[in-house]
């Protein structure tokens, strides 16, 4: 005898996404992964949508978070500043707490990174190095190299070489050490040996080629760190002589931008000859107090996040143009940290508060658009077939331009899943959706736009 399951979806028109205006972006990182613009699959050709939104989720902490990463669409990590980190395997909707009991000793973990979606390493303060070989449900200390400091963050090549920066203790100068068997000895690698000098964010194209920053450091190598070229004094100085380097990103061998803080507040520059050169650009909290950029993050040579962040403001910045111009997509009285991407999926930022942000970056796998003529009304048609198994198709019209989410959740009103969070023109629409994973019941599916809300049911029997 065949059991009857009942599947129910829901489309909204309430304004169930928080966002403000803004500009679209491109981008492939996760920390340091560098986007070969040649590539298959790259974004040159590609057209962004115009506007991205923004929403969160609360995790378990209300410690500030420091980095985040996604190795992809399903598993992340995020390292805060309570001793411990955050570990999630449904695409950052819901996280779990990684502790490390060790009643004896308590620090800031500032940087996380993972070559698989098993192994893993993070680092933070008395330079220490964890790693994970089980997708972070457990966690052993690594040996880092013999000197008092801090990490600020860790990157790894592939599963045996890997780098981490931050500072010594006593004189807040460069400490850079590397690994070459997997993070199970590191060692110091000399940077420079000038006082008040720390160091915050890395980016590499390849194994030799790569570029570090921090106070009044911006270096470069191109022998896997072996030599390193000074191009600090490329940047406009500032008044006083200081100026803090938070975050560095290229899009090529030619183009980067670093963000930045100090008292002139000039928090953005550009290059367009490798550094040779940096000018100022511009931006809607360059004004702010508190000026700082975070971190930076480019989806396209054109397009692009700068991620500013104090104790009493924050704000999400998108560039289309180059960073010429700036909008503001998101603003909060939260401290926005870390960005990181995978691939077209979608876009993560780490804030205080315990919060992680997060906004899709293309229409999901199984949309379609039907008609390209605009229709009168908004609309969600009943899906068919119905009852079904395991694929039954959802319509729907969308007058405008618009923000358009389709949540799936089940019978007692629980989220269970995002299908589309997008902006789309006007038109029709279809979504092919495939229940294989769910099981027999009932759920309701909400599609929302800030100017509508409806829903369907659906059943699945199996």
């Amino acid at each position: 005898m065949k059991k009857k399951v009942i599947l129910i979806i829901f489309f909204s028109l309430n304004p169930f996404f928080t966002y403000t205006q803004q500009k679209s972006p491109y981008l492939y990182h996760s920390e340091c992964n560098y986007w070969s613009f040649d590539s298959p699959g790259s974004l040159n050709n590609d057209v962004l949508p115009s506007l991205f939104s923004w929403q969160y989720v609360t995790t378990p902490v209300t410690n500030n978070i420091n980095d985040i990463f996604f190795i992809d669409s399903s598993n992340g990590w995020a390292v805060h500043t309570g001793n411990g980190g955050l570990l999630s395997t449904n695409g950052g909707f819901t996280w779990q707490i990684i502790s490390f009991n060790d009643t004896n000793f308590t620090t800031t973990y500032n940087g996380v990174y993972f070559i698989n979606k098993f192994t893993g390493w993070m680092a933070g303060g008395s330079v220490q190095i964890r790693k994970t070989t089980n997708g972070g449900t457990s966690w052993f200390k690594q040996n880092s190299a013999p000197v008092a400091g801090v990490l600020n963050g860790i990157y790894f090549f592939d599963s045996s070489n890997g780098i981490a920066i931050g500072r010594k203790t006593a004189s807040y100068n460069s400490f850079t050490e590397k690994t070459s068997n997997s993070g199970n000895n590191w060692f110091e690698i000399i940077i420079s040996t000038a006082n008040n000098n720390e160091l915050h964010d890395q980016f590499w194209f390849d194994y030799n080629t790569g570029w570090i920053c921090g106070r009044n450091v911006l270096l470069k190598t191109t022998n896997a760190g072996i030599n390193w070229a000074d191009y600090y004094s490329s940047i406009p100085p500032t008044q006083n002589g200081q100026n803090e380097l938070l975050s560095v990103w290229f899009v090529n061998q030619q183009a980067g931008w670093i963000g930045a803080s100090n008292l002139d507040k000039k928090n953005i520059y550009k290059t367009t000859n490798g550094g040779l050169n940096w000018i100022f650009q511009n931006n809607p909290v360059a004004n702010y107090t508190y000026v700082q950029i975070n971190d930076m993050r480019f989806l396209t040579p054109d397009s692009g996040w700068a991620i500013h962040g104090t104790p009493v403001s924050g704000a999400i910045m998108f560039t289309t143009d180059a960073g010429a111009n700036w909008l503001i997509e998101e603003g909060s009285n939260y401290w926005f940290d870390c960005i990181t991407t995978y691939l077209r999926y979608k876009a993560w930022c780490s804030s205080s508060a315990g919060r992680v942000w997060y906004t899709y970056l293309s229409s999901p796998v199984g949309l379609k658009k039907t008609n390209n003529g605009i229709p009168q009304l908004y609309k969600l048609y009943q899906n068919y077939p119905n009852p079904f198994n395991p694929v039954t198709t959802i319509e729907f019209d969308i007058v405008r331009k618009n923000m358009v989410g389709l949540s799936l959740y089940d019978i007692t009103g629980k989220f269970i899943k995002s299908l589309i969070n997008s902006y789309l023109e006007a038109g029709k629409y279809k979504f092919d959706f495939n229940s294989d994973g769910y099981s027999s019941g009932i759920y309701f599916c909400r599609l929302e736009t800030p100017e509508f809300l409806e829903t369907k049911k659906m059943v699945i029997i199996k």
